[in-house]
């Protein structure tokens, strides 16, 4: 992998215009007794969607119990998403949706102020006149491929000093299997020196609690033929990381039929086990109460979950661990201790989208060495 690496890196890159974040129009307050509007409703293209980004704040009238439902069309994004009193950036992933209108709702009797709306549109999968010049120009290229740059999505993300940009960064990607990831990124912003960053390729972990150093570095990582919608980098760790000169090394188009780890082509149930690095969720110093590791399961029934967790971040050592498969939980408050064990929970042959890890209590994890078993066909 690495010797294809290099004789890629000087593939010249096909010249094409960047997918970015398109920004809409409108703003709102909404909720409450103060807002005069139910709702926040925004017109969007009809072409697939594949995150959403905004700012939003509930530092209107004396309570805080400000939270939102986020919508296109009759389908859920997020059913229900606290919002800071005051106030930051949230970037929301969504499954490639489509329709009329991004809709945004009160799920609590509380006035949010909402702006700075944006989406991230993702390419089309089928034919019609809305496909755009660059994915046509794209399909009938079948041997592109190279390092391609993304100068625009450089930015200072999670911590006190970012916070208003969000803790992630989201990159639509091309029609094409990636094969290397590489960035710069710094911590020298704020006082602490403790910036952490995870990389994924839609739910499939790339590099987990990557260490960020105060001068910066570059970071390079091999990616296995996956083909994915979006490239994320966020952080793991509640401190501020600037990251830039972000570059994907894309693979020639069709090079990974029957590697599909997503189970698309001949190979579509896929390896008997699929393992992840892991990474640190939870605590003031691991992204809190909503932070998680996500494994995607494409549907397939799980046998069992083997994991090594250790809670020996921060001063505290009370970290409890959640694990579940969609909805349907496995674990509710797995004690972890702060020496560290090695875990194996039954799956019980269920079968779904994702394996959650997430923080049951306020506390810092570390997670390594996930190893999802699946049931043999």
């Amino acid at each position: 992998m690495r010797r294809l690496l290099f004789l890629l890196a000087f593939v010249p890159t096909v010249a094409f215009a960047q997918r970015d974040w398109t920004s809409l129009p409108g703003s709102g307050c909404i909720g409450g007794s103060r807002c005069a509007d139910r709702w926040l409703r925004i017109p969007i293209e009809d072409r697939p969607v594949i995150a959403v980004r905004f700012h939003a704040s509930d530092n209107i009238g004396e309570t805080a119990g400000g939270a939102l439902r986020v919508k296109i069309d009759g389908n859920t994004i997020t059913s229900y998403l606290d919002i800071a009193r005051n106030g930051q950036t949230y970037t929301l992933d969504v499954d490639e949706l489509e329709g009329r209108a991004l809709i945004f709702e009160p799920a609590e009797k509380d006035e949010v102020q909402i702006d700075n709306i944006a989406v991230l549109y993702g390419r089309r999968t089928g034919g019609g006149g809305g496909v755009r010049p660059r994915d046509r120009d794209a399909d009938r290229d079948p041997h592109a491929r190279g390092w391609r740059s993304y100068p625009q999505a450089k930015l200072c993300i999670g911590g006190d000093e970012c916070r208003k940009n969000g803790n992630r960064i989201t990159i639509a990607l091309d029609n094409a299997p990636v094969l290397g990831i590489r960035f710069w990124a710094h911590d020298n912003i704020g006082t602490r020196a403790d910036g952490k960053l995870t990389v994924k390729i839609d739910d499939k972990a790339v590099a987990s609690y990557v260490d960020v150093q105060r001068n910066g570095k570059r970071h390079q990582f091999d990616v296995d033929n996956i083909r994915g919608t979006r490239l994320t980098i966020a952080t793991a760790s509640d401190d501020e990381v600037e990251v830039s000169e972000i570059e994907v090394l894309y693979g020639a188009r069709g090079s990974s039929l029957g590697h599909d780890v997503y189970g698309k082509g001949p190979s579509h149930y896929g390896p008997s086990e699929v393992t992840d690095e892991g990474g640190c969720i939870g605590g003031s110093q691991c992204g809190g109460r909503h932070a998680r590791i996500s494994i995607a399961l494409h549907g397939r029934p799980v046998e069992s979950i083997r994991f090594y967790a250790r809670d020996d971040v921060g001063t505290r050592a009370g970290g409890r661990l959640r694990l579940r498969i969609d909805d349907e939980l496995l674990e509710s408050g797995l004690d972890v201790t702060r020496e560290g064990r090695t875990i194996t929970v039954d799956g019980h042959h269920i079968a779904g989208d994702f394996l959650v890890f997430e923080p049951a209590a306020d506390d810092e994890i570390v997670l390594k060495d996930i190893r999802v078993r699946f049931v043999e066909r």
